[in-house]
């Protein structure tokens, strides 16, 4: 399994942290928003929770859970893909997916692939609902799930929930007005009925998602954590022009157009040779051009924006187009899930990227690039030529997928320079793997903790890039899980006033960063502590930091 083996190969300490640090605290009961913040979605990590609960802290069990995404992420998009086209075309399609699922480009859970992968699971429910005589019951938990994937990344997952809506609405309730007849839907094979049950189990979610946000942590604390502070992280005018403005990017969407509206000029007669042959050139010139590129040029292109990266623009340029070529017809037409599939994916991927980018947050929705192709080849109809065209594409795209994955090009931003591996062969970190010194320098702090400071006296980590207090059984004592800027909207003085306030007496700063920009995330902090906190010992990656008086201030 391509995940088993990246785990092997690559651990990011300051992500994997993230999760299950922020787990571990909703573990011993706390609550998100309300105890402490965090500018994301609540899903994933209650799911890690819920691991930790069950199993106990191992990084066994969160790297089996990723794995079993991954498969779970394959087999959902091969049922979408099979909804555009058939037989071996839609393995083909899926092939390269081998590669681009989302933990074997990262290898940690994350919300990216977590909401990519309900998304997948909901619209399988909802072709399964639109399309077979299912009970009521069954359409209606199928709805309630439509509300998951916004629980699990913000900037996706309510998109998606509205379009779901407007496309049930339509099909289930206003559709056969427009085609003229009650009941029309059922002789073509929709069946509303179970839309409309699976409309009502939407309602029902986002009703009863909306009660539990309010009983637990609030629902103006959900709304300033979700959206007001996570609304600095999405990109500007600025960096939506970098994204999609590059002129090479458009051209070459234009030539796969060009490619796709050659192979519709039939006719009444046979489509001439050389009108299939250009078409199927343009179509499969860039996919072919950026694999050679990627083995030609490899080296050169790690340490820039990859090859196979700047297929995602053109492709979404051209499900654009062909979207809306075929818009006159959407209408009328029957079959919800595949009208809605590149409407869906555009616009899903284009909120994604208002996050980072398509260099920073496509590792986890290759699964739409892949549905993007599937519809655009699927307007070829049977074509005996179209099962080429999709083994031409998977093959491409696979050799180019490969390298990106080896060179662990995603991940650019941990430092990936040192002399060997280290792999932690025992303990909850069983199995983690780094470049030196990054274990072996936490190992001996777990050490010093362990021998130095009681578990009763509150620890503070700076930036807090260790899985440390889950590894430790300790609380965190602060508001706030990691010192990033979008997570943390505190300025240092704030956080130091805060750790007084909780009577924190240890504060542990990382000197030696695994991921280097974390550096300029935590600027002032570690300073404003020095003034209040003198260093009592330096350890290989560390300093450690004790208020010799005791804090002046109210318990919490």
């Amino acid at each position: 399994m391509v995940h088993q083996w990246q785990t092997g190969r690559i651990g990011v300490l300051g992500d994997y942290a993230y999760i299950v640090d922020t787990a571990w605290r909703i573990a011993q009961g706390e609550l998100m928003y309300r105890d402490f913040g965090l500018p994301h979605s609540p899903l994933t990590f209650h799911v890690q929770a819920t691991l930790i609960k069950v199993f106990g802290f191992s990084y066994g069990v969160t790297a089996w859970y990723c794995t079993v995404v991954n498969v779970g992420y394959v087999l959902l998009t091969y049922g979408l893909v099979r909804v555009s086209v058939s037989g071996w075309s839609g393995v083909a399609l899926c092939v390269p997916l081998v590669w681009l699922a989302p933990h074997c480009i990262y290898p940690h859970p994350f919300y990216d692939p977590d909401v990519c992968l309900l998304v997948l699971l909901n619209l399988n429910l909802l072709q399964w609902v639109a399309t077979r005589r299912v009970g009521a019951v069954v359409a209606f938990l199928g709805g309630v799930t439509t509300v998951l994937p916004a629980l699990a990344k913000q900037n996706v997952g309510y998109p998606y929930v509205v379009l779901v809506v407007v496309a049930v609405v339509w099909w289930g309730w206003l559709r056969e007005r427009w085609v003229g007849g009650v009941g029309e839907g059922e002789r073509e094979g929709l069946e509303v009925v179970g839309l409309r049950w699976f409309g009502a189990g939407v309602a029902a979610g986002v009703v009863g998602t909306v009660v539990w946000l309010g009983l637990t942590c609030g629902l103006w604390n959900y709304w300033r954590w979700v959206f007001v502070s996570a609304s600095r992280r999405l990109a500007d005018l600025t960096f939506i022009l970098e994204t999609y403005g590059n002129y090479e990017s458009w051209a070459l969407g234009g030539l796969m157009v060009l490619g796709w509206w050659l192979w519709q000029r039939k006719g009444e007669g046979a489509r001439p040779f050389w009108v299939a042959t250009a078409s199927a050139t343009l179509l499969l010139g860039p996919f072919v051009v950026v694999s050679a590129i990627t083995w030609l040029c490899g080296r050169f292109f790690v340490g820039f924006d990859y090859p196979l990266l700047s297929l995602w623009v053109p492709v979404m340029i051209l499900t654009l187009v062909v979207g809306l070529w075929q818009l006159p017809s959407v209408l009328s037409a029957s079959q919800p899930v595949r009208t809605m599939l590149p409407w869906i994916a555009v616009i899903l991927t284009f909120f994604s990227f208002l996050s980072q980018g398509h260099t920073g947050s496509s590792y986890g929705i290759w699964a739409l690039f892949v549905l993007m192709v599937a519809y655009v080849v699927s307007l070829f109809g049977s074509d005996r030529r179209q099962p080429l065209v999709c083994w031409g594409i998977a093959i491409a795209l696979t050799l180019a997928a490969f390298p990106y994955v080896y060179h662990n090009v995603r991940l650019r931003y941990v430092d990936q320079t040192g002399d060997a591996l280290q792999t932690a062969y025992s303990g909850p970190l069983r199995r983690f793997t780094v470049d030196s010194p990054y274990l072996s320098n936490f190992a001996e702090l777990l050490d010093f903790v362990a021998d130095r400071i009681p578990e009763a006296e509150p620890v503070v980590c700076v930036p807090q890039e260790d899985p440390f207090y889950v590894m430790t059984g300790r609380r965190n004592p602060l508001p706030m899980v990691i010192f990033d800027s979008t997570a943390t909207p505190f300025f240092p003085e704030e956080i130091v006033e805060e750790a007084e306030r909780r009577r924190v007496k240890w504060v542990i700063v990382k000197r030696v960063l695994q991921i280097g920009h974390l550096a300029w995330e935590v600027e002032g902090i570690p300073e404003a502590f020095s003034e209040k906190y003198t260093t009592v010992a330096r350890l290989s990656g560390y300093d450690i930091l004790q208020r010799l008086a005791p804090a002046q201030a109210d318990s919490p």
